[in-house]
């Protein structure tokens, strides 16, 4: 009896030793038959993706021998394309008969600030503002005054370069004064004369852009002063900030009428306002 027993667990202790045998050496573990699909194709364990469940970044990240791409900085700061009317400056003129030659003579009169050359251009009852001022006589007198005559100097040359528009046989010059929104309220609105006059985050010429506006209308904000350096606005699609007064005209500013008549074209009105 003592020896059936010994012998017993003489077996049991032979077989376990061959089970712990076999889980140590991976050669002796049974293989998976060739035949069934779901064992060929399932990765195995340590194959899996770690990176996809663990909440670590890091975790899955590429060696650091080999470093992932980072994202391209520029391209992701680029901002969207804003919706907003750009006014820049056309020529519908330059097709209409005589034209061009009178406008280079108007042209060379403004840039030498020749009175007697601008005014032998002008109708003989030019309209100078809507109080009553009008004539050859009065265009001379405003031409040559000390302080109101260089400003008026300055500001048609300003204008020469805005384009011409062209509607039932009248020309204006610039060209977007015809061309305004009609959401915009004229007492308000200012045009960005320039295709890249920056909108500012505060009144600083160092200050941050918030944007940068190309030839568009922009609305006053409380409390202008055409006297200050800097202007505080809102653009069309709700953008606010501070552009330089000197990069924004009044679209009720002076202009030019033109008008083509039996002694061939005329300017008929120099005027500002409504």
């Amino acid at each position: 009896m003592k020896q059936r027993i010994g012998g017993t667990i003489a077996s049991l202790a032979l077989a376990g030793l061959l089970v712990l045998s076999g889980c140590n050496d991976p050669a002796e573990a049974p293989a998976a038959p060739a035949s069934d699909p779901a064992v060929e194709t399932a990765p195995s364990a340590a194959a899996a993706p770690v990176a996809a469940t663990s909440p670590d970044p890091h975790v899955g990240a590429a060696p650091s021998g080999d470093p992932e791409p980072e994202p391209d900085a520029e391209a992701s700061a680029t901002p969207a394309p804003r919706k907003v009317a750009h006014l820049r400056p056309q020529d519908e003129c330059a097709g209409l008969p005589g034209w061009r030659a009178f406008r280079a003579r108007l042209a060379d009169a403004i840039a030498r600030r020749d009175s007697k050359a601008l005014v032998a251009l002008t109708a003989p009852d030019v309209t100078l503002d809507y109080g009553g001022g009008h004539g050859h006589d009065e265009l001379t007198r405003r031409l040559s005054a000390p302080q109101t005559g260089t400003a008026l100097w300055s500001d048609l040359a300003t204008i020469m370069p805005m384009g011409c528009d062209t509607r039932d046989g009248l020309l204006v010059i610039p060209w977007f004064f015809w061309n305004v929104p009609e959401s915009a309220d004229p007492g308000e609105a200012m045009l960005a004369t320039g295709a890249a006059v920056p909108l500012l985050s505060r009144a600083k010429a160092d200050a941050d852009p918030v944007a940068t506006l190309d030839w568009e209308i922009v609305t006053l904000q409380p409390g202008f002063d055409a006297a200050r350096r800097f202007t505080a606005v809102e653009t069309e699609d709700g953008l606010k900030g501070q552009v330089e007064t000197r990069n924004l005209r009044s679209v009720l500013a002076r202009r030019m009428i033109v008008e083509r008549g039996d002694a061939g074209w005329q300017v008929t009105a120099i005027v500002a306002g409504d």
